[in-house]
């Protein structure tokens, strides 16, 4: 207490003073004073977090009775699976950046030399409007950078930016923090005079600077254009200002255009900015290398149908979001319990017998049976149904058959986009052939502009067959495949040698070879008959070499008729172990109806409650409904005023004593209040400025 008096004493005889000077140690004992805490480390315990990644987070279906090394190896393959195609898909987004982390890193290291006095190095960063790309790209950049620039990035949201104090703090923090042993190990830069700076203050990064000198430091604004406009401006006055002591050099993330974005600035503000254009590649350029990647790929464990895909890609083209091929694995290892037998190390041990049960359910697996009974194997369909070895030896040669159908498939597309056919496109030759395989019409749509290609073109197509038969193509994991396609290879070389000869002797007698097949054969004939012109068409005469050439041509056309017939995925087997092709799943999470979904659920409870006092025939409004969906029927009566005495006496008299449920008016009253303020927090009314005891209403069912 007598602390309490004499600080209280000493505040009030200072109380008449307009200042004073404030010293903590006057008058006080050094020795008092609180020990300083000891900086307790951040980091998680090695154990630890092992113990937290080997938690399962994958549920055991079957009801719950699945074994937990079933639910464990469900999720490993997962893991494993989507890791390998993210690797793959992060290495394309890296090379797509590459061009651009060039330009950009040679811009600031020569602008010192020919930059305007007094103005800010800035590179304007054209991104596109896919802003899912963006975090990736500034990554790069940031580390590009600090290794090749000798800079220190500090990379800015517009959630970051909540005031100037906010931005400065995260600038002198990101540029003085010891990024090596901690994060949240600052260093504190103090004074000569033993004062330290304020957190927003840019001495302290002056003065930090000159003991941890930069060429560079580098504000990357990433996502510009949704800055506050005025705070933009009062960021670049200050760091113009600043720009004798500090090497400021600012990034620049924009979606529209420079001009676009240069109208929200002031004047004086972009006076103070000197930079260049540099364009990033846009998605819609990398969204096939993407495809190839993450879904065609020879080593993709599940292959996803064209419904799906058909889904995703539209979704990527208007939305401009990445493809969400995560989701469509997750969902099929997560909710198939028939993934285990994908595993390559699988014990027989693991697989229980509910997942025998389930095959046995499986369509295909009826289509095969009913197949074998047609045929009169009434043995092997016995064993089927009976024996679980050998249903288990079957499922593992029909996965192996999956996968060389898939290998088979990827070869055959591959030969197909060689040509120079307006519908050799890979996503829809991939589409299509994963779900009605490749037919003959698909064939003959194919074949026949090979058929009228000149000589120069068909050389150029023979040797892309060539090379992909040889070289196999990284992009789709395709290896060499020379072995297995000796005799199509030995064909190919041999037309591609013929030809080749019959070209130099047709130059060599001042000819133009061709087939019969070529647009160049067919000429028009004019006749003059009784003063008047008729036209009519014929074809002109072939010399030896352009019939050996048509020859050549007859030969490769029907060879590639016989070689390019394949299965859809559907017609395989077992497919609904490794094919997923459900739009249910994806449609509800990325494309959510919320507001369609609340309204169904407050004008028929019983589709999600499933209980009888909820069952109603149509529209009727009864009282064992919830007070929710009892409000919301009146609300949709009513008129865009509603008055809130009126739907409290319309309420009660639904609920009140004359009724079955027989609520007091009190009881009645609480469920009312509690209803309208639910009412309130889903956006369907507000409080009305026109009208103190009416609400406005906000919403409309199906607008």
């Amino acid at each position: 207490m007598a602390v309490d008096e004499l600080l209280k004493d000493a505040f009030e005889e200072k109380q008449h003073q307009a200042a004073y000077v404030f010293d903590p140690l006057d008058g006080t004992d050094g020795t008092s004073r609180p020990a300083k805490r000891r900086k307790v480390s951040k980091k998680f315990d090695k154990l630890e977090f092992e113990q937290t990644d080997a938690a399962l987070t994958f549920q055991p279906l079957f009801g719950g009775s699945e074994d937990e090394r079933c639910v464990r190896l469900r999720q490993r393959l997962f893991e494993n699976s989507w890791s390998e195609i993210d690797k793959r898909i992060q290495q394309i987004l890296r090379k797509a950046n590459q061009s651009t982390l060039d330009e950009v890193t040679s811009f600031l290291q020569t602008t010192p030399y020919h930059a305007s006095a007094g103005k800010i190095a800035s590179a304007f960063i054209i991104t596109g409007p896919n802003l899912a790309s963006q975090d990736l790209l500034f990554e790069q950049l940031s580390e590009t950078l600090q290794v090749q620039g000798d800079a220190k990035v500090v990379r800015l949201r517009s959630g970051d930016a909540s005031n100037l104090k906010a931005v400065l703090r995260k600038i002198i923090h990101d540029v003085t923090a010891r990024g090596v042993d901690d994060e949240n190990d600052v260093e504190l830069t103090v004074g000569k005079d033993g004062r330290k700076y304020l957190s927003y203050d840019l001495e302290a990064l002056h003065a930090h600077l000159k003991s941890n000198p930069r060429r560079h430091v580098v504000i990357a604004f990433q996502d510009s254009e949704a800055f506050d406009s005025g705070l933009l401006s009062d960021l670049i006055s200050l760091f113009s200002s600043w720009l004798n002591r500090i090497p400021f050099t600012l990034l620049f993330g924009i979606a529209t255009s420079v001009e676009l974005f240069q109208a929200r600035l002031l004047k004086s503000t972009c006076q103070c900015l000197y930079g260049d254009q540099f364009d990033v590649e846009q998605s819609t350029s990398i969204v096939d290398k993407i495809f190839k990647a993450a879904v065609a790929h020879s080593e993709a464990s599940l292959r996803l149908g064209s419904s799906l895909l058909y889904s995703l890609l539209e979704r990527q083209q208007d939305q401009v979001s990445s493809i969400p091929v995560f989701y469509a694995y997750m969902c099929h290892f997560y909710a198939n319990p028939l993934t285990v037998f994908l595993s390559n190390d699988m014990e027989n041990e693991t697989v229980q017998k509910g997942h025998f049960e389930a095959v046995r359910c499986l369509p295909s697996f009826r289509e095969h049976v009913e197949t074998l009974v047609e045929k009169g194997e009434i043995k092997q369909a016995r064993l089927l149904l009976g024996d679980d070895q050998y249903l288990t030896k079957l499922i593992q040669g029909r996965l192996r058959d999956s996968r060389r159908w898939s290998l088979d498939l990827l070869r055959k597309l591959k030969i197909l986009t060689a040509g120079k056919s307006p519908s050799a496109d890979f996503t829809g030759l991939y589409l299509d052939a994963i779900s009605r395989g490749i037919d003959s019409d698909r064939t003959a749509e194919f074949v026949e502009p090979i058929k009228r290609m000149q000589p120069s073109d068909i050389i150029a197509f023979l040797i892309k067959v060539l090379d992909a038969i040889a070289n196999g193509d990284s992009s789709l994991g395709l290896e060499p495949w020379v072995g297995e396609a000796g005799k199509l290879f030995a064909l190919f070389s041999s037309l591609l040698a013929d030809i080749k000869r019959l070209q130099t002797d047709a130059e060599e007698q001042g000819n133009v070879l061709r087939s019969k097949y070529s647009g160049q054969t067919k000429v028009l004939r004019t006749t003059v008959v009784a003063q008047k012109v008729q036209l009519s068409q014929d074809t002109a005469a072939l010399t030896e070499e352009d019939k050996a050439y048509t020859d050549l041509m007859d030969k490769l056309v029907e060879h590639l008729k016989g070689m390019f017939c394949c299965s859809s995925a559907k017609g395989i087997h077992f497919n609904e172990l490794w094919f997923f092709d459900s739009k249910a799943p994806y449609r509800d999470v990325f494309i959510p109806r919320p507001r369609g979904v609340v309204e169904r659920a407050l004008s028929r409870p019983h589709d999600y409650l499933n209980c009888s006092c909820c069952e109603t025939k149509g529209d009727h409004i009864i009282p064992s409904l919830p007070t929710t969906s009892i409000l919301y029927q009146l609300y949709l009566e009513t008129g865009s005023l509603i008055n809130v005495a009126d739907l409290w006496s319309a309420y009660y008299a639904i609920v009140g004593e004359e009724n079955e449920e027989e609520l007091d008016e009190r009881s009645a009253l609480v469920l009312f209040y509690r209803a309208m303020a639910e009412m309130r927090a889903m956006g369907f009314v507000k409080q009305s400025r026109k009208k103190a005891d009416h609400v406005a209403k906000l919403a409309w069912k199906g607008l």
